[in-house]
């Protein structure tokens, strides 16, 4: 009698673990989950960036999904979304409901919404000194925050920040920067390139005019300076201060010669310097032929400095071309 109990309770032992067996293989009548509900999918969203996003569980025999963000309600497990605004974050919801028992399961993932970097910009002084140094900033729009780098004489240093300090060399005459904005989640990034000027000069400092003139003529004299950023003048003669880059001389009296001088200086450094040149006084009653002469090499010398700069030679005025090079509408 003891034995055929035993055996009566062995043959109800199988008989529960052959129950048990069939319903977690899923087998045929079988209602499970669902289980383990996950979304695949960034951690975040970029503004603008359209970004997918889906949801799965194990269910049996199916499930329906419902997926969220923000009030935003969508019907299956898969999601593309794109954020138009940036917020601080965004909660994006996926629930999973069993379609024969109805039983539900929901899951949620925290997004961190970016932005940027646009509007990538670089400030700081419009002009610099040879030897002095000067600071300049680099600002970007950017979501949550941008790292920088910066490029200068073609490499890139690390570790400045959003700040760097230049000093430009003695003989420069402009320095280009590079700020390079990396959004510090997503690593997206954005450039933005300025070259400032360096102060130089005054250098190569030219009076250009007549080398002769005649006494109650008019003569015109123009100074040049290669010069950042441009230099004023004012010349000198005979005890007299006129202002500008070109000056009008004539002479009252015969005289052997006149003496003028140019300065050119720098407005920021204050650097100058002087340029001399004599002019010859012709007398009176050669003013027909004089004033043939002086314009003609008033004309030649202005169309030597110019075709100089250029590389090209100047061919001088002759005789019987004067008049033709003096008309104000015939270029030199």
């Amino acid at each position: 009698m003891k034995d055929t109990h035993t055996l009566l309770n062995l043959l109800l032992l199988l008989v529960y673990l052959a129950g048990s067996a069939l319903t977690t293989d899923g087998g045929s009548g079988s209602t499970n989950g669902p289980l383990e509900l996950t979304i695949v999918g960034p951690d975040f969203v970029k503004v603008g960036v359209p970004r997918s996003f889906d949801c799965a569980a194990q269910c049996s025999p199916s499930c329906s999904y419902r997926m969220s963000i923000d009030g935003q309600i969508w019907q299956g497990n898969e999601l593309l979304f794109t954020a138009h605004q940036w917020e601080e974050s965004l909660n994006l919801t996926c629930t999973a409901r069993n379609d024969d028992s109805g039983r539900s399961s929901t899951v949620t993932k925290i997004l961190q919404v970016l932005a940027g970097p646009t509007n990538v910009s670089i400030t700081g002084p419009a002009l610099m000194t040879p030897g002095a140094p000067q600071s300049f900033q680099c600002y970007a729009d950017c979501r949550p925050s941008c790292n920088y780098t910066w490029k200068i004489k073609g490499r890139w240093l690390r570790g400045q920040g959003n700040e760097i300090t230049v000093t430009p060399e003695e003989l420069a005459t402009s320095a280009t920067l590079n700020c390079k904005a990396i959004n510090s989640v997503s690593g997206f990034y954005a450039m933005a390139t300025r070259t400032i000027p360096v102060t130089s000069g005054p250098s190569e400092v030219h009076i250009i005019g007549p080398e002769s003139v005649a006494v109650g003529f008019k003569s015109m004299f123009q100074c040049t300076a290669k010069c950042i950023p441009a230099c004023d003048y004012h010349w000198t003669i005979d005890g007299h201060t006129v202002y500008g880059n070109e000056m009008e001389m004539m002479v009252e009296h015969h005289v052997k010669s006149e003496k003028i001088k140019c300065y050119a200086q720098n407005t920021v450094s204050t650097h100058f310097e002087v340029v001399t040149k004599s002019v010859r006084v012709e007398d009176n009653d050669k003013k027909k032929i004089l004033s043939k002469k002086y314009g003609c090499q008033a004309e030649s010398s202005l169309c030597l400095y110019k075709k100089t700069i250029s590389g090209r030679k100047c061919q001088h005025c002759t005789a019987a071309e004067t008049w033709f090079r003096l008309s104000p509408n015939t270029p030199c």
